[in-house]
């Protein structure tokens, strides 16, 4: 039994510990639920609203970096909801200093956008909404400063409950940090497990978005140990930068065995496998998330755990190539996924060797203690590390920031104007709804108005039993962990649960239910509406005129891709980043693209881009990283001197992915489509004599510089691809369009 004890409280400081989602419900189930239950023990039903309902909202920042700026980003939010409070209470004395203040407001929110990727939306939606619930709030000085006064309690109780976790678990910074992206390297093997997601489609959605999800951590994890400098931090930092690189290096060669096991997991003969791949990938996903809890809490125990899942998954990689020789018929597939699988069982010796530098040398603290280890110095470089600001200001946050100004200036003039009860709510809505282009407003709009009418069904039906004061406080409480955890993902779900929760905490001021529930769908509607057409008419950005920039700039990053490994290829070296930092490029850019053809889904039909071609530009050019990914891990092991027509035929493929991107910067002119057909044809003509050649001798197929020819045709096939994509003509079309991306939006 106590075995079992043991495992369980494992598993759970596990899943704690690397599931920042989770550690964000339970501060907001605290922090919202003390003051609640507090203030209602004292008999005050309006304090505990708004003590619980800041304590809720400041309590959802994810905090990165020293102690030190942490308890300046709390006092900093802190601050800013008790002055928007404040600003409220004053200025909706009169209807044109309301208007105002709101437009200050919003473009307020601009500005912490503008500084802060991490924070600033946050602080923007945090400032909006204490300004706005103290706008009706109408009294003397002294009643707003008893407003403010209630919302620096809720503050103050959020930042106890942030400040409370540190003595259970420090927070040091640069290991969480490093930890995050071995936590994502784990999502992404379980993504590509072929039992778990047993639909192809599925499986492969899954692992685009696992890709996506890593190399955004990647690309936090690149700034913070790049942010920290000191003699302090150099050893601590040097074996934390080598756990980044080793992570990189082992979701190469992950994705380069997901591309080699694709096309062979469906076939008949490789039936006997699928179960044994399906726990190699499990494996690898329980080594990466015991790498990533050993980082954190750099402990013996933790580190033989890691070990032993490594040792496990070495031998399962050998049990797996095995049976895959075994294969009756396997062909190129099954020896190229065999090539990959050696290249994965390679990389975990050496994670466990870097890990070992970062554990065996310190000993974990059982205390608090006022410095980060990882980041001791109090410097100006520390305190500010989370503020990012770009060195110019973005015109597309200009124009939201201006949109958003007026738009909830108009929406605060109407509920000034003609008295609407409780229209503040009204400007929320637009304020957290409208966003920069009009696809991800329509997807927000949809999300908040969906949530905010079935949580009121629910709540109406809550409401209408009449519930005793401590059954709903419960229930109350119990719907905020739900919010606070679905609120960076599912936004529909996560506006569902607060929704319920504001109408139960409104219920216990003894407020009519109907008029809440009526008013809370009115003014989401309204407010949706007002956001849709700011985002429809006023400076709207059309993701369609946005699209073939962003395809271009990915065409362009595979290519420095390929050039980066230029001496692999024998040409001539060019000024390139190293083949790693190519790699993040790419897979920025693949990620920027992704993200623009899900807000081009969402446009109006009259405006958009064909959309299955520009998915399937996208899928294209995603899968021509995933063939350069692969060919990263092999070529340093494949022949040399490389061969003469390998280095032909490289130099071709850099030139045709110019040639293609220069086809999309300038929406598919008709000389540069004919240009890169004629290249690609030529290329094709060349590699295919040269591939016949090599095919006659089975031996070198097998070899790595064989793997190599094999991923080269497979770019030619994606490139080709690409191009035949580029004709595909709009749904519903009788004729074929002129193929051109952008013509739909002129």
């Amino acid at each position: 039994m106590s075995r079992l004890t043991r495992f369980l409280k494992n598993r759970f400081d596990e899943y704690v510990e690397l599931h920042t989602d989770v550690g964000r419900a339970i501060r907001a189930t605290i922090a919202f639920g003390v003051p609640l239950v507090v203030c209602h023990w004292l008999h005050q039903p309006l304090e505990a609203v708004f003590i619980s309902t800041a304590a809720l909202n400041l309590s959802l920042p994810d905090l990165r970096g020293a102690y030190r700026a942490r308890f300046g980003i709390l006092a900093l939010v802190t601050l800013i909801a008790t002055s928007s409070a404040l600003l409220g209470v004053l200025a909706g004395q009169n209807m044109i200093a309301a208007v105002g203040a709101m437009g200050l407001v919003a473009l307020g929110g601009g500005v912490w956008r503008h500084l802060s990727a991490d924070y600033g939306p946050g602080m923007a939606v945090s400032s909006a909404l204490f300004f706005l619930i103290g706008l009706p709030q109408q009294g003397p000085a002294r009643e707003a400063l008893r407003l403010a006064e209630l919302v620096a309690c809720g503050g103050l109780v959020a930042s106890v409950i942030h400040c409370c976790a540190w003595f259970i678990r420090p927070q040091h910074a640069l290991r969480y940090a490093v930890a995050e992206t071995w936590v994502a390297a784990s999502d992404l093997a379980a993504a590509m497990r072929p039992t778990a997601v047993p639909d192809k489609k599925a499986r492969a959605a899954a692992t685009a978005r696992a890709e996506r999800e890593l190399r955004a951590a990647l690309d936090r994890t690149f700034v913070i140990l790049g942010a920290v400098k000191g003699p302090k931090q150099a050893a601590l930092l040097t074996h934390l930068e080598e756990m980044r690189r080793e992570v990189v290096h082992l979701t190469t060669r992950l994705i380069a065995l997901h591309a080699s096991l694709e096309p062979i997991l469906d076939r008949p003969g490789f039936a006997r496998c699928v179960p044994v791949v399906d726990s190699v990938l499990k494996s690898l996903s329980d080594a990466a998330r015991s790498t990533a809890l050993a980082l954190i809490m750099h402990r013996a125990e933790n580190l033989a755990a890691c070990r032993v899942r490594l040792r496990r998954s070495q031998h399962l990689l050998k049990g797996l190539e095995s049976q895959m020789a075994s294969v009756p018929a396997g062909g190129m597939a099954a020896t190229e996924a065999r090539a990959a699988l050696e290249q994965v069982e390679k990389a975990l010796p050496r994670i466990a060797e870097a890990l070992g530098q970062t554990t065996d040398r310190v000993v974990a603290p059982h205390g608090f203690s006022a410095n980060l280890p990882d980041i001791g110095a109090l410097s100006l470089q520390s305190l500010g590390s989370w503020l990012h600001p770009t060195g110019r200001l973005d015109p597309v946050l200009v124009r939201h920031s201006v949109r958003m100004a007026v738009f909830t200036m108009l929406a605060v003039g109407l509920y000034k104007g003609f008295d609407i009860p409780r229209g503040y709510w009204i400007a929320f809505t637009i304020m957290v709804v409208l966003q920069p282009d009009y696809g991800s407003t329509r997807q927000r709009a949809a999300a908040r108005i969906g949530g905010t009418v079935t949580g009121i069904i629910l709540a109406g039906v809550l409401v209408w039993f009449k519930m005793p004061l401590w059954l709903t406080d419960v229930l109350a409480i119990l719907s905020a962990p739900f919010f606070a955890y679905y609120v960076r993902h599912r936004y529909g779900l996560a506006i569902f649960f607060i929704t319920v929760n504001l109408v139960l905490v409104l219920d216990t001021l003894s407020l009519p239910p109907r008029d809440v529930l009526i008013v809370r769908v009115l003014a989401t509607l309204g407010g949706g509406i007002l956001a849709l057409v700011a985002a429809r008419l006023f400076w709207p950005i059309w993701e369609g005129e946005n699209f073939p920039a962003l395809l271009a700039a990915a065409v362009r990053a595979n290519r420095t891709f390929l050039l980066s490994m230029s001496p692999w290829f024998g040409m001539p070296a060019v000024e390139t980043p190293n083949p790693l930092m190519a790699k993040r490029r790419a897979e920025n850019a693949n990620r920027y693209l992704a993200a623009s053809v899900e807000r081009l889904l969402s446009e109006p039909a009259g405006r958009r881009e064909n959309p299955a071609r520009a998915a399937a530009l996208a899928t294209y050019n995603q899968r021509i990283t995933r063939v350069l990914t692969v060919l990263a891990v092999q070529l340093p092991e494949a022949a040399q001197p490389a061969d003469s027509v390998i280095t032909s035929v490289a130099a071709q493929l850099s030139l045709i992915l110019e040639i293609m991107a220069r086809v999309f910067a300038s929406d598919c002119q008709d000389l540069l489509v004919k240009e890169l057909d004629a290249a690609l044809g030529k290329l094709e003509g060349d590699f295919a004599a040269a591939h016949i050649f090599a095919m006659n001798d089975p031996q070198l197929m097998a070899s790595p510089g064989g793997l190599v020819w094999v991923q080269l045709a497979k770019m030619i096939a994606e490139l080709r691809a690409m191009l035949l994509a580029l004709q595909m003509p709009p749904p519903n079309a009788t004729q074929p369009a002129r193929p051109g991306l952008a013509e739909s939006t002129k």
